[in-house]
């Protein structure tokens, strides 16, 4: 839930926030009206925290919606409609976002419209580490880029002006630190914008088709000199001069973002900050040239401090040669810091050193430190995923076959470790049903085709792939994995649940029902409760052995919210116990279930189930077959 007090119309108070939490604060006080987007990591706190706002301010409208692409069309709509408009999205989602962002930058922004790019270095919660400042380029759009969470209110806040000043869309990148970091942060004023709102119906601007698209076309040419020739007065670039020589050499740095903020705790670490020049950079792309040049006059080695790509790099460069000064200036960037990952402290403080030449001693690991063996990610104990995965195992073994098994993306992917081992590709959203498409056309009927996928991502991007393989009759079973939320990113709702953001009752759409709409015939479809093992086994070895599209809806409530449903109704879950005599250690329950819950003392293996991890699903009972575990029945 909200801290009431960030929604507090109270100017000048400080509060420490989520980064998150001050983005959608800045969205709150630029006077924003519509929000929409999906859910993704690190993105995922933006929307709901403006939700919890909408308590106080019913005038925002947000949504939840299906994928990116609707999100960004939804909130694109207002715009159109002079009304300020937000699209959230983590890096991947403007992917699916992108064939309609290209087009909308042709014919910009009316009302305030901005783009979120919650990207994320390192892949923390990611298949990749793209970085977005690419979209910018691609897309001639201006690219925000803030350092602080009290930066990134400000900014944001200051996006949606610069939006209707220049008619453009505004991308604003974030990478995970930012997003997920905590800090001071002044309330400002919330505005609530008067103004007419309504289409304008200028079938020249929102018709996109060819002989209109050539003319928005030299309009967006036209809004992004514009915007270029601004860069220099961008209120969140700021350059810092020196000219002191630093063993014979005059450095000067380039960041923006997050690293801006390492480099100079790194700088004043070292005690240089004074004695080096620094551009810091919130306007990313286009680039400031008047203020780059002017550090070039004070440098003779440059160091662009960014994270992924040389994006920034490669721009220094480039103003460097068309302005003359490449002969004399040496340009630093990939060359010292890597191109992955995200950077630690200890990285700025090596690479500097080593650069200009100062002493750094790398703090040793203590002796006597404990060191804390990995852990792999795991799903959560009575997790229905398990079940239907522990299933599909035994089906494989009954019908003596291994199957190729392609997975979405979700909290089911982590079956791809052991003891499960039951994912077998893994790419984007939805590709779980496309790529099955492909392998089902050359793949042997010996090893069946599985399409394994959660329900928010079937509604995301699933439902496409499925009428693709229903239309081209492509052979493959889809495994629908129903525990009514969108659990790997926050456990938000989704059309299958029917309740929208604000936490209101929408509209609940039917999994049987639209797999039925897709084209799948009534009999190829199956639905069973994952925590019933024996009776999901039968019915998936069924689906197996049918020919054709089928699909099984695998159902059971998120053992997450499950558990805090029965917290809040003050049900006590089933008490689950270990007959130590019947117990023989064969540990089928520990290596091939893998449940948290269920422990082996190291002198006889014998198999204890800790009750404070327990959630009662029961399912270990039906796995022992040695009727070992049973219910305690009080």
């Amino acid at each position: 839930m909200i801290r009431p007090e960030l929604a507090e119309e109270n100017p000048g108070k400080k509060i420490i926030m989520l980064g998150n939490e001050a983005i959608a604060r800045g969205i709150l006080e630029a006077g924003v009206v519509i929000g929409a987007g999906y859910p993704g990591t690190p993105s995922s706190e933006i929307l709901p925290t403006l939700a919890e706002m909408q308590k106080f301010y019913p005038h925002l409208k947000l949504e939840w919606s299906v994928n990116e692409k609707v999100g960004f069309e939804v909130a694109y709509g207002g715009s159109m409609s002079n009304v300020r408009s937000v699209a959230v999205m983590k890096h991947v989602g403007v992917n699916v976002a992108s064939d309609a962002f290209m087009t909308a930058c042709y014919a910009g922004a009316r009302g305030g419209m901005v783009l979120i790019s919650a990207d994320d270095p390192n892949s923390y919660s990611s298949q990749n580490e793209q970085d977005n400042r690419y979209f910018g380029l691609h897309a001639l759009v201006p690219v925000f880029e803030p350092s602080t969470p009290q930066e990134a209110k400000d900014m944001i806040k200051y996006a949606f002006d610069f939006s209707e000043e220049y008619q453009s869309l505004v991308l604003f990148r974030t990478t995970t630190r930012l997003n997920h970091g905590r800090a001071d942060v002044i309330l400002g004023e919330v505005k609530v914008i008067d103004r007419d709102y309504g289409f304008d119906w200028d079938r020249s601007r929102w018709v996109c088709l060819p002989s209109h698209s050539r003319v928005l076309r030299m309009r967006l040419l036209e809004r992004f000199e514009e915007i270029s020739d601004y860069a220099d007065e961008f209120p969140f670039n700021a350059l810092k001069l020196s000219g002191e020589k630093i063993n014979g050499i005059r450095y000067g740095f380039v960041a923006a973002g997050v690293p801006y903020s390492q480099l100079l705790n790194a700088l004043n670490y070292y005690g240089i900050v004074d004695k080096v020049s620094i551009l810091k950079l919130g306007l990313v792309f286009p680039p400031p040239k008047e203020l780059i040049k002017k550090l070039f006059a004070y440098s003779d080695e440059i160091v662009v401090v960014e994270e992924l790509e040389p994006f920034l790099e490669n721009i220094m460069k480039q103003i460097a040669f068309e302005e003359g000064y490449s002969k004399e200036l040496t340009i630093h960037g990939k060359d010292i810091f890597p191109q992955n990952g995200e950077f630690s402290g200890e990285i700025y403080l090596e690479n500097i050193a080593r650069l200009i030449g100062l002493s750094y001693k790398k703090v040793p690991v203590p002796e006597n430190m404990l060191i804390i063996p990995p852990r792999l990610p795991i799903l959560c104990p009575g997790c229905g995923h398990r079940s239907t995965f522990y299933a599909i195992k035994q089906v494989e073994k009954l019908m003596k076959t291994k199957f190729v098994n392609s997975s979405d993306i979700g909290c089911y992917t982590l079956a791809v470790y052991k003891p499960l081992e039951g994912i077998d590709t893994e790419v984007c959203m939805g590709g779980s049903i496309g790529l099955a498409n492909g392998i089902a056309k050359v793949q042997s009927s010996d090893n069946p085709v599985l399409a394994i996928l959660g329900d928010s991502t079937f509604f995301h991007s699933g439902i496409p792939a499925l009428i693709n393989a229903v239309f081209n009759k492509n052979n493959m079973l889809v495994v629908i994995l129903d525990n009514r939320s969108t659990s790997m990113t926050g456990f938000q709702d989704n059309p299958g649940t029917g309740i929208t953001i604000t936490n209101e009752p929408g509209t609940r759409v039917v999994l049987e029902d639209l797999v039925k709409g897709c084209g799948v015939s009534p009999e190829n479809i199956w639905v069973e409760d994952a925590y019933k093992l024996n009776e999901t086994i039968k019915k998936l070895e069924e689906a197996v052995k049918a020919e054709g599209v089928r699909v099984f809806i695998s159902r059971h409530l998120c053992s997450l919210v499950e558990s805090n449903q029965f917290r809040a109704q003050q049900i006590i879950p089933p008490s689950i116990m270990v007959d130590q005599e019947k117990c023989i250690s064969c540990m089928i329950c520990i290596n091939k279930f893998g449940c948290q819950a269920l422990n082996s003392n190291e002198a006889d293996k014998k198999v204890s189930i800790e009750s404070s991890v327990c959630r009662g699903c029961k399912v270990c009972i039906d796995i022992c077959p040695q009727d070992a575990i049973y219910e305690e029945i009080e």
